[in-house]
Formats: structure tokens, C-alpha cells, sequence
């Protein structure tokens, strides 16, 4: 009778964990996993017990979402605070739902359309998204900021977590909804603060255009997308200022504007006041605060996280690392914009010395 070798016994071993092994995955597990929606609702109920009973807020119980809005731009810094706002107990996250329409212009042009999506999206209904899910699936960051869809990826098919109606059942049972607008304007968004039903709070989030510009220099999109232009951007935050003003009037408590260089100098303060603003609760339960957010850089003793105190972030690195030339040309086309939003200009280019130049005035 022959004999097999060491060799060959070990590789035979191998050989039989792995089909072990694939037929648990591939096979097995997805008998055994439950489906995204319950899965999703028993995660949820442990993340959330320290909060009470939220089924007045869920739209599947037949109650009414605490619903929120990021009025922002692309390069504005946003994505910090919507990494806070995503990992939230409880709060569900409609990232960047006008993808599909790939610019400002695009978006202005067709913004009734636009806004029947964002109101639908804001009911949990999908049935007009498919250019946003079509197109969301081709974005990493989409991915990581929509909703669950970055945690379902890991466990389920991409056709499953992709699937209008298991996106909208999840959606459904979140008690806090929050959406990030980038590229439209807030003229065509304050729409939404006459809709009562929809209770929205607003929040636009403004950053110096010198910093803005910067942070976009190196990214893909911005080499051919007219958003990318100084003049345009400068040109919507002055229409924003003037929208701003008159919603603050309107809708003193429904409506606000944060500075991003404030979440970075002030995180604590600002976040809180954003996150009471909205009517979000900052309080996490005491299990979830043993581990620290891997997106985050520092635990307060409270459990609430703020990534930006040791991070070093970049928003005036533009004063170190841009050139003068181009530091003047977005100066050229944005002085009505900065002196609206109360941001310094530059004015000694032969004398700028960054260490001691403040770029914020006072409150807009």
C-alpha cells in the first residue's frame, strides 16, 4: 500500500479546511445570517436602548423622524462632522443624494426634480433614487457615509444592500434622519422650511473660499467640473449669505450657519451646538464608550468624541502652502463673498507672514 508523503498529508489538510472553510461562507452563513432589515433593527435597539422608547420618531411604528439638513460645499470640511453625525446611535445618513446630477449647474437646472428626491428620500422612499444608488456605487465615500450600506457591504451581496426596498426598511426604523446637500444652491433648498410636515431643521456650513479652493487642488473631480471654479463657488456662497439672512429672519429656530474653521479651533463647543440645534442627543450609552471610534481621535471622559482635537487639521493650511498668485486670484473673484461671510483678506502680499495673519472676523 503506498505512502504519502509529510508533504502531501499537509497539503491534503489544507486543502480540506479550505472547502470547510468555503462551504461555511458561502454556503452555510447566509442560511444561518439574518436579512439586512432585522439585523439592522436588533443593532439598532441595542445602540439606542439608552435613549428610551424612538418609536415616535420611526417612520415604521408610523411616527415622525427628527429630520436634519448639511447645506454645504465640496472642500467645505464637511465630512467631519458628518462622521460624528453617522456614528450617532440612532441616526441614519443620506449622504450627498444629488450625486447623480454631478454639479451645481445640473442640479439648479433641474431643482424641482431634485427636491421631489430629497422629499422622498426624507419619507424613506427609494423609487426615485436609482441614478443616486447607480451612481453612489461607484464612490467609496458614498459608500462609507449612506446609511449602513458601508456595514452591510461587509456582510451581505452588493445586490442585496443596494436594493431600493431593503435601503428604505432600514431607513425606516432610524429614528433620526439627516441629509448633506453639496451641490445645490440654498435658495432652492429653503423650500423645504415651508413644508411642515417635514420639520426640518437647516444647517449651512461655510468655509473660507482661499481653504475651500485649497483642499480641492488635488482631487480627481475638480479638474473638469465648472464647480471647481473660484468664481462659481464665490458666486454661490454670496447667494447663500443673502438666502441665509432672510431664513434667520423667518426661521430664527429652524435655520442656522456654522464656520468650519470654528469646528476646528472650537470642536466642542460648536458641536454641541449643532448637534442641539438639530435636537440630537449627544449621550451614548456607557458600553459604547469603552472602545474609541476608529475615525476618531480622542475620547472625552463623557463619551462624546472629537476628532478634531488632536488631529491637526489642515483648514488654514492654505496660508503656509498656497501661492501668492493663486491666493490673489480667488481674492479677485470672492471679495463680496469673504467680506459677506466676515473673512479677512489678504491685502500686504509682500509682508503676509501666516503665523500671525487672523483670517475670521467676527461672527456673519
Amino acid at each position: 500500500m503506498a505512502q504519502l508523503s509529510r508533504s502531501t498529508k499537509f497539503t491534503c489538510i489544507c486543502f480540506g479546511i479550505y472547502v470547510s472553510y468555503a462551504v461555511f461562507i458561502f454556503l452555510l452563513l447566509p442560511l444561518l445570517m439574518p436579512d439586512p432589515v432585522t439585523l439592522q433593527r436588533s443593532m439598532l435597539a441595542y445602540k439606542t436602548r439608552h435613549l428610551g422608547n424612538l418609536t415616535k420618531y420611526t417612520l415604521e411604528t408610523g411616527g415622525e423622524p427628527i429630520r436634519s439638513l448639511l447645506v454645504t460645499f465640496r472642500g467645505s470640511g464637511a465630512l467631519k462632522l458628518l462622521d460624528n453625525l453617522s456614528f450617532q446611535p440612532g441616526c441614519y445618513q443620506h449622504y450627498a443624494p444629488l450625486i447623480a446630477y454631478q454639479n451645481r449647474m445640473n442640479a439648479a437646472q433641474r431643482h424641482e426634480q431634485a427636491l421631489e428626491e430629497i422629499l422622498a428620500l426624507y419619507n424613506c422612499d427609494y423609487n426615485k433614487s436609482a441614478p443616486m444608488r447607480s451612481w453612489g456605487m461607484k464612490s467609496s465615500t458614498f459608500q462609507r457615509f449612506y446609511g449602513v450600506q458601508w456595514k452591510n457591504s461587509l456582510i451581505y451581496p452588493k445586490d442585496v444592500c443596494w436594493d431600493a426596498q431593503v435601503m428604505a426598511d432600514i431607513c425606516k426604523i432610524h429614528p433620526f434622519l439627516n441629509m448633506a446637500v453639496y451641490n445645490l444652491r440654498l435658495e432652492y433648498l429653503s423650500a423645504l422650511l415651508d413644508r411642515k410636515d417635514l420639520n426640518v431643521k437647516i444647517m449651512l456650513l461655510i468655509r473660507d473660499p482661499r481653504g475651500t479652493m485649497y483642499s480641492r487642488a488635488n482631487s480627481a473631480w475638480c479638474a473638469s467640473s465648472p464647480d471647481c471654479q473660484a468664481a462659481n463657488l464665490c458666486s454661490d456662497m454670496a447667494s447663500d449669505y443673502k438666502t441665509a439672512m432672510s431664513l434667520m429672519r423667518l426661521f430664527p429656530h429652524r435655520f442656522g450657519v456654522a464656520r468650519y474653521e470654528d469646528l476646528v479651533s472650537k470642536p466642542e463647543q460648536t458641536m454641541q451646538t449643532i448637534f442641539q440645534f438639530y435636537g440630537l442627543p449627544m449621550k451614548r450609552s456607557k458600553e459604547a464608550i469603552r472602545g474609541v471610534h476608529p475615525r476618531s481621535a480622542h475620547r472625552d471622559v463623557d463619551g462624546w468624541e472629537f476628532p478634531w482635537r488632536h488631529a491637526n487639521e489642515p483648514a488654514f493650511d492654505w496660508m503656509y502652502k498656497m501661492k501668492m498668485e493663486d491666493i490673489k486670484a480667488i481674492q479677485s473673484v470672492c471679495k463680496d463673498a469673504m467680506n459677506m461671510w466676515r473673512y479677512r483678506l489678504v491685502q500686504d502680499f509682500e509682508g503676509f507672514l501666516p503665523e500671525t495673519f487672523q483670517p475670521l472676523l467676527d461672527n456673519p
